[in-house]
């Protein structure tokens, strides 16, 4: 129990400390303006479909984003986007019940969380090796603690900035859309919100490992980003070569990372949970791998 309680008062000095130096502002900011011009930018998407949708269809355009958007999720165009984006083609028919926009805020959230989450997370160990006051930390509690705190600490931040960016989605779909009610839009978007957010763990894993193996938080974010990024490129190859020869290899390396899982995180009802069990496990091995070396640093 000691040790847990620990755990908790790293993270929430992480969590504070992040605060107090402006940190977190900047990162909610991030979150938020990113959040805000994507969602803006989809929302002309949406419409610019709707018009096109209206045209095959015979019928007048519109000049409000979401006027047609019952005819637009009842389109095959529609079905293919989803199908697209989501990999998930038993989707299709969940998906017509769900506001477009909150179908695009998880969206984004996958693309845009990891790296967010996995530069966010790569300083906060490395900075205080670099400046020594790591030695004063490791006197009260263990190196374990120390990195799992700030690991947790680093999901608080996240979790935090992610409903802060779902609060932008859902300003400027109730501002510059009609076709849904602000109360449908929040409650989906906060149901899949929170999935985007369990896909940023093992992210926030590789940024913690990043930061403990180096001194430099300049080089933990580089070393966390480019690993982040080589994790996609690696999803590319696995999707390339599964079925094929390789397909021995696809398959494990799908298992092993956290886009292998994307998938199942769609899933309708609780069908997503294994997946997001997945993800803590995925995070908990990604920080255990900084602990390797952590373990043993001159601090």
């Amino acid at each position: 129990m000691s040790s847990l309680r620990d755990i908790l008062l790293v993270g929430r000095f992480e969590v504070l400390r992040a605060v107090r130096t402006w940190r977190a502002m900047a990162l909610f900011l991030l979150y938020g303006i990113a959040y805000g011009g994507a969602s803006y930018l989809a929302v002309m998407i949406l419409h610019a479909l709707e018009n096109q949708v209206a045209k095959q269809l015979m019928v007048a355009t519109t000049t409000k984003p979401g006027a047609l958007l019952d005819k637009l999720v009842e389109s095959e165009m529609f079905a293919e986007i989803v199908v697209a984006a989501t990999g998930n083609e038993a989707l299709v028919e969940m998906v017509k019940d769900v506001p477009p926009l909150a179908i695009f805020g998880m969206w984004l959230g996958l693309l845009l969380i990891p790296f967010f989450a996995a530069s966010s997370a790569a300083e906060c160990i490395a900075i205080d090796m670099q400046s020594r006051a790591l030695r004063f930390e490791a006197l009260r509690t263990g190196r374990l603690e120390i990195l799992l705190g700030r690991f947790v600490g680093q999901l608080a931040l996240t979790g935090v900035a992610t409903f802060l960016a779902l609060g932008v989605v859902w300003s400027v779909g109730t501002l510059f859309m009609v076709g849904h009610t602000p109360f449908s839009l929040g409650l989906w978007l906060l149901t899949l919100t929170s999935r985007a957010w369990w896909f940023s763990i093992p992210f926030a894993g590789l940024g913690v490992a990043a930061s403990a193996i180096t001194t430099s938080p300049a080089w933990a974010r580089v070393m966390a980003i480019g690993a982040t990024g080589a994790s996609w490129i690696a999803l590319g190859f696995a999707r390339y070569f599964e079925g094929g020869d390789y397909g021995i290899l696809a398959d494990v390396m799908l298992q092993l990372l956290p886009q292998g899982w994307m998938r199942m995180l769609w899933e309708p009802g609780l069908g997503w949970l294994p997946a997001a069990l997945v993800m803590v496990a995925l995070g908990l091995a990604m920080a255990g791998v900084g602990h390797a070396r952590f373990a043993s640093r001159d601090l």
